[in-house]
């Protein structure tokens, strides 16, 4: 008979899936091969597995990268992600560094090669490509490090979201079969006809 009140017990349900298909689909190996050669230096979490936690908040709460550790507190962290992590290695500076490697690396040529590997794996037929945008309300002011504006434009333009008095930002999105192969932030006047596709 084992006693309750000393063994802790987790429940993995949605999470679970995710890293299921994230790996099955080879994306810590895919991010890991592209942003370890950006670094050069060793890291204690590897990449692909800070990158699914990441992803795990995204599609199952949506915390802010500064409250992982609430989102996580009571998660078996090695026995998800099958890598010793640690509560307190969950903090924003990991993740807000883990972002900008990968907009160097290019996060679009990253997630298309995630794509190419779900469409062969899956045996999916493509034969026509769907592209279509849609808008996110933005608040505030963001700047670069030196303070200059980046190349994705915070602006007024027309709002999917019925917004015309805030700027915004556009995600240019392209589906075939309804799975995502593609996909570009875009400035938020950006208006068609645009170049979107990549060849998988």
């Amino acid at each position: 008979m084992v006693d309750p009140t000393i063994v802790d017990t987790y429940i993995v349900g949605k999470e679970g899936f995710i890293v299921g298909l994230c790996e099955s689909l080879g994306v810590p190996e895919t991010i890991n091969q592209a942003l370890e050669s950006i670094n050069g230096r060793p890291v204690d979490i590897p990449y692909g597995v800070s990158a699914m936690i990441m992803m795990v908040n995204m599609c199952h709460d949506h915390r802010a990268l500064s409250r992982l550790t609430e989102y996580y507190e009571y998660t078996d962290l090695e026995g998800l992600f099958h890598y010793p992590v640690q509560l307190d290695q969950l903090n924003d500076d990991r993740f807000g560094g883990l972002l900008d490697l990968l907009y160097e690396a290019g996060s679009r040529k990253i997630f298309t090669q995630i794509a190419a590997k779900a469409v062969s794996l899956y045996g999916m037929e493509i034969k026509t490509i769907n592209y279509d945008t849609t808008s996110k309300v933005m608040w505030g002011k963001y700047e670069s490090c030196d303070g200059s504006i980046g190349v994705i434009k915070m602006d007024f333009g027309h709002s999917k979201d019925k917004r015309e008095d805030k700027k915004q930002i556009k995600f240019g999105i392209g589906c075939a079969n309804g799975l995502v192969v593609d996909a570009r932030v875009l400035s938020g006047n950006m208006v068609f006809p645009i170049t979107l596709n990549r060849n998988l």
